[in-house]
C-alpha cells in the first residue's frame, strides 16, 4: 500500500503500474470480433458481409452489399464464421428473430471464423 510518508523508489512505483495495467487488461471485454483475417475469402468481395455456414469461412451462406435489414437464410446452424468486407469502417449490425438488436461486426475489415448463427435472424450493413 502507498504511504505518502515513506520513500518510494521510480522502480516500485514502475512496478506497481505494470501491475495495475495487468489487472485491467484481464479485465477487458472478450467478446469483441476478431482481428480481420489477413485477407477476404475469395468469395467474398470488396463492399459485402458475408456469412458462411461453418467456421473458418467455409461453404458461403449468403452475402449482402445493401444497407437495409436482410433476412439470413435458413440452414446457418449454429457454428459458422463471417468477414466483413465492406469499405473500411462499416459495421453490420445482427438481429433475432423479433428483430431486436443482438450485437455488431465492428468495422471493416472484421471478421469472426468462429461466429454462432443460432439467435442471429437479420443482418443489417450500416452505410
Amino acid at each position: 500500500m502507498f504511504n505518502p510518508t515513506r520513500r518510494t523508489s521510480v522502480r516500485q512505483l514502475l512496478v506497481a503500474a505494470g501491475a495495475l495495467t495487468a489487472i485491467a487488461l484481464s479485465m477487458a471485454p472478450s467478446n469483441a470480433a476478431q482481428p480481420a483475417i489477413q485477407s477476404a475469402p475469395a468469395d467474398c468481395p470488396k463492399g459485402y458481409f458475408c456469412g458462411y455456414k461453418k467456421n473458418n469461412f467455409q461453404q458461403l451462406g449468403f452475402r449482402y452489399k445493401d444497407c437495409y435489414k436482410q433476412e439470413i437464410p435458413d440452414g446457418m446452424g449454429s457454428g459458422g464464421s463471417w468477414y466483413n468486407n465492406q469499405t473500411r469502417g462499416t459495421d453490420t449490425y445482427f438481429y433475432n428473430e423479433d428483430g431486436d438488436y443482438i450485437n455488431h461486426a465492428g468495422g471493416a475489415p472484421s471478421s469472426d471464423a468462429y461466429a454462432h448463427w443460432g439467435p442471429v435472424w437479420y443482418v443489417k450493413n450500416i452505410c
